[in-house]
């Protein structure tokens, strides 16, 4: 361990002119960790942390990593109630790519316990409402991916084409997904600045609030539900609690935001299952198969949500009167007020009826459910597929999700931090 913090050092000083480094020690991954990392403290006081890609996926991330915040401006962080690492330096030299970051101080919130109506699960909805409310024009400027909600949708379809091509994917899976890239009211949205592989891994906190975020490899425009797919794996009233303190910060409704965060979620384990065909690994492929199996479990047992968008049949005019002469509403199929008679002569109300073949419409948006609410039940839902470049559809990077399971620091103390508890950074 001690020869790896020396070697990372090393080339931390040969990447970054003037560094003198006076303390350290390894920060690892973990064995499914992509990257060597070491924490190291300058002769200023300032902490740092060196990472060195293991893989060329990792290598092909942590250049997309060091782009993303090149262009986030002092003006653009500014804008954040959370500290963005900085790059201090980096080296190249020949399969050597090594890159030196602040440090940021804080504890990865996967590590934390969520509780509902705490002040961490609110702060955790709106510091993700607070990049999505990022001015999107310095990530049209900088060359990062600007997507449309069409191309989503593309992405979307275009990854599920290729899970099915394996031969791998259960059929009623398979369906459920194309049902779900099939209906249009899904992909009705607003596209913003995406942080793109958001995690709590991600997300750094004091206990009280979110105080820096990580892995900004995915920085683009885009749907906002994909920063959103890992709250399915929460407890469900922690989950609507970051969506209701999300959509409160955020404004302007997105009544399929929900739906369309479950299906990036389930997206996660096509890509995975890609990964594992892409890399030929056995172990890889039976995991993806594993949980597959589990969804097609959850959706025969109608367990699992649905994904399209719900809507009432669109009825005649014949059918809307004969539901109304069902519930006992015969005035309103005759235009009369209840208990009126006829004898007075005909009601000019008449006249206003539909003519005859006419189509009456239920109104979509409003009520699917109960009576007497004008609220779609979507509404209050807290009202990568952005990976729609052909480099991003062809990646044989795993999700992030599942590279960080098992994944944990083993450091020692510096300076009387003991980063395994409270540290972390770029990593």
């Amino acid at each position: 361990m001690a020869q790896l913090y020396l070697e990372l050092a090393a080339l931390a000083t040969a990447a970054v002119p003037g560094l003198d480094v006076v303390e350290g020690t390894e920060y690892s991954t973990g064995s499914y960790g992509d990257f060597d990392a070491a924490i190291l403290k300058a002769g200023d006081g300032q902490l740092l942390i060196a990472r060195r890609p293991r893989s060329r996926a990792a290598a092909r991330q942590q250049i997309a990593d060091a782009r993303a915040l090149a262009a986030m401006s002092p003006g653009v962080r500014s804008r954040l109630p959370f500290a963005v690492p900085s790059v201090v330096g980096g080296l190249t030299d020949g399969d050597t790519n090594l890159s030196v970051y602040e440090f940021v101080l804080g504890e990865k919130a996967d590590r934390v316990p969520l509780e509902p109506s705490t002040m961490l699960v609110a702060e955790i909805g709106r510091s993700i409402a607070a990049i999505h409310d990022l001015p999107r024009v310095f990530v049209e400027e900088s060359g990062l991916p600007v997507l449309t909600s069409d191309e989503v949708r593309a992405s979307a379809r275009s990854l599920v084409a290729r899970a099915t091509k394996t031969g791998r994917l259960p059929v009623a899976v398979q369906r459920r997904w194309e049902d779900a890239v099939a209906d249009s009211t899904l992909w009705q949205f607003q596209p913003r600045v995406i942080h793109g592989s958001l995690s709590l891994g991600a997300l750094l906190t004091n206990g009280l609030s979110i105080v820096g975020v990580l892995e900004w490899s995915d920085l683009r425009v885009g749907d906002p539900a994909r920063d959103l797919h890992w709250l399915q794996d929460l407890d469900p009233h922690v989950a609507r609690g970051i969506l209701d303190h999300y959509a409160e910060a955020i404004g302007g409704p997105d009544r399929q935001l929900r739906r369309r965060a479950a299906l990036h979620a389930e997206l996660e384990i096509a890509r995975w299952l890609l990964h594992g065909v892409d890399a030929n690994d056995d172990a890889i492929i039976a995991d993806a198969e594993a949980t597959l199996a589990a969804l097609v479990d959850r959706v025969h047992h109608e367990e699992a949500e649905p994904l399209v968008h719900e809507t009432l049949p669109i009825l005649d005019l014949a059918e809307v009167q004969a539901l109304l002469r069902d519930a006992g509403r015969d005035d309103l199929v005759t235009g009369q007020s209840p208990g009126a008679s006829h004898a007075g002569g005909t009601d000019d109300r008449d006249d206003r009826r539909p003519p005859a073949g006419a189509t009456a419409r239920v109104q979509t948006g409003l009520v699917h459910g109960e009576t007497g609410t004008s609220v779609h039940p979507d509404d209050n839902a807290a009202d990568d597929l952005d990976h729609a470049h052909d480099d991003d559809l062809s990646d044989d990077t795993p999700p992030g999700d599942f590279l960080r399971d098992g994944a944990r620091s083993e450091t020692g103390e510096i300076l009387g931090l003991d980063v395994r508890e409270r540290g972390a950074g770029e990593g």
